[in-house]
């Protein structure tokens, strides 16, 4: 493509695609992806901007963590053992409100969920740190299951040990 070029107030033709044109299509070539880039950043600012009652709309921002302790020493006989194990837990919710407020209205049904899991447990079962884990994620998923029985959002993201003893 040969396009005019003034070249000392004559008019004539380039040799080789034209500087002039090229200017012009690379210019444009940008002005549309600052536009294009614009247009992306202003729709993830839009997350985060105030929304019409005046709360901030964020949908990536994750709820916060609650811990709450069970306030609680549950001690369950090993199966087949003299032994016995001695746990104090704390739970994590990102539930919010509601589901703080489930644990403790429904703390009895807890107890008594956890005590189950622990009365059919052995020595292998809290052996090492993954038997230990296996077994947190057992606890989250009765307490769970209890608060769902009762109704309740099962908010329940992870169980912790406060204590562990084996004796």
């Amino acid at each position: 493509m040969n396009s005019a070029v003034v070249e000392g107030g004559k008019t004539g033709k380039s040799k080789g695609g034209g500087g002039l044109g090229r200017a012009l299509v690379i210019g444009a070539a940008f002005v549309a992806g600052a536009a294009a880039g614009g247009v992306g950043g202003a729709i993830g600012a839009s997350r985060l901007l105030p929304a019409a009652g005046g709360h901030a709309v964020a949908e990536a921002a994750a709820a916060p963590v609650e811990y709450v302790e069970i306030d609680n020493a549950f001690t369950s006989n090993l199966v087949d053992t003299g032994r016995y194990l001695q746990v104090r837990l704390s739970v994590a919710t990102t539930g919010g409100g509601p589901v703080v407020a489930a644990i403790g209205k429904h703390k009895p049904a807890l107890i008594s969920a956890v005590l189950s899991v622990l009365g059919e447990l052995s020595e292998i079962d809290v052996a090492d740190r993954p038997a230990k884990d296996k077994l947190r994620t057992r606890l989250k998923d009765a307490v769970n299951e209890t608060l769902r029985s009762r109704g309740q959002v099962p908010g329940i993201d992870e169980v912790f040990f406060t204590s562990l003893v084996v004796q």
